[in-house]
């Protein structure tokens, strides 16, 4: 069945347009489409895998928090839960279906357009972003796994599963990589006697600027939300030293310290840091400059 008649059965009136939009980067977890009907316009997500995720990013998303990118009730529960923070919108979700076997959402259309850097911003930009992210660290979780919650473990239990999944990593994409194979050792001795950190909560695994839109000067929405879960707020901390620099990380601090203080990240910043190069957050980066990235909080 073509994709116009499939996102037709999502509209009760015809659809006039359909448009694809693609985020101009590999990897991304989701089909997306502008759709016109004769009075409004909305978005439809559906994801773009039939199987299980197999590599780096989705299969470490899908093994340690148990997000399946096929699955919308994790965009479903994730955008609730933004919906209830103020400071910066999240799509509501209007309908969804499953069609021919494959999932689809049909969400609200919102304003702005793709941010391109955090770097560059306005304070009061990078403010709001500060803010907006102490807000979602105020919620607190004794389990780490994600909201949509088929998966839930104990968060004493976190570093050990952490082990394990790095080590599943390194096994399924980094076989032939010798410097990864000699820190994952490492790695794993430093988690085994590493204390957990005991401030769970939602945190976005892909924290980067192309998650969010921009209008005015300002950020208009967060539209990617598929990759949160439940786990250390010093992962989203982790992830913004990969996309801020001095100045916009000075400025996030004073958003988010408004709220509540920031994390010490100086015992977990190498370890996760470790995680995130596996995961490929930010693609396929040398082990040593990965590792020397700037220290921002």
């Amino acid at each position: 069945m073509a994709i116009a008649s499939k996102l037709q059965q999502l509209f009760n009136e015809p659809i006039e347009r359909i448009t694809y939009l693609d985020p101009g980067y590999s990897g991304h977890a989701s089909d997306v489409w502008l759709v016109k009907t004769v009075s409004e316009e909305r978005v439809v997500r559906s994801s773009r895998w039939n199987e299980a995720p197999s590599r780096e990013f989705w299969w470490g998303c899908y093994d340690l928090f148990g997000i399946d990118p096929r699955r919308m009730r994790h965009f479903e529960a994730n955008a609730a839960m933004l919906g209830s923070i103020a400071g910066i919108p999240v799509p509501r979700v209007q309908a969804h279906a499953t069609i021919e076997g494959r999932e689809y959402i049909v969400v609200e259309k919102m304003n702005g357009k793709a941010l391109q850097s955090f770097i560059g911003q306005s304070d009061a930009l990078l403010h709001q972003l500060g803010v907006w992210l102490a807000q979602v660290h105020l919620q607190r979780c004794d389990y780490f796994g994600n909201l949509a919650r088929p998966q839930m473990e104990r968060r004493e239990l976190f570093h050990a599963r952490l082990s394990q999944t790095m080590r599943q990593l390194v096994e399924r994409d980094y076989v032939n990589d010798s410097k990864i194979k000699v820190w994952l050792d490492a790695m794993i001795r430093e988690l085994g006697v590493l204390p957990v950190p005991d401030h769970f909560c939602p945190v976005f695994i892909d924290l980067d600027p192309s998650q969010f839109l921009i209008q005015d000067g300002v950020l208009s929405a967060v539209v990617d939300v598929e990759a949160y879960a439940i786990g250390p707020r010093e992962f989203d901390f982790v992830g913004l030293e990969c996309v801020l620099d001095e100045k916009s990380a000075a400025s996030f601090l004073k958003g988010y310290s408004t709220i509540q203080d920031p994390p010490d990240l100086s015992n977990y910043r190498q370890v996760y840091r470790f995680l995130y190069r596996l995961l490929g957050v930010q693609g396929s980066v040398d082990l040593e400059q990965w590792f020397a990235q700037r220290v921002l909080f």
